[in-house]
């Protein structure tokens, strides 16, 4: 996402008045998933940092090129063994 997780419903902001808000507040929660989802190139998303403010997970998108999801697991996991992001947990209050 281009952006940290908004909270729940927040694309429905300014629906009732103009119904095309949906879209525009949909956006930055999609805009890097698009593309690969059109083109079918193997795509992944790690949580291997934090939002200092929230506590809320801040990942890196990682693209491959077509038929490679082979190349693309084994960069994640070389981040996921390198970064130690999954101990980290958000506040849940």
């Amino acid at each position: 996402m281009a952006c940290l997780p908004p909270p729940i419903g927040a694309w429905r902001a300014g629906t009732e008045d103009d119904p095309p808000a949906a879209l525009r507040n949909s956006y930055p929660m999609g805009v890097f998933t698009s593309l690969f989802n059109v083109t079918g190139q193997p795509a992944i998303s790690l949580p291997v940092h934090h939002d200092l403010a929230t506590g809320l997970p801040v990942g890196v998108q990682i693209v491959a090129a077509p038929w490679r999801e082979d190349l693309l697991l084994q960069v994640g996991h070389l981040l996921e063994q390198a970064l130690l992001w999954n101990d980290r947990h958000p506040p849940l209050s």
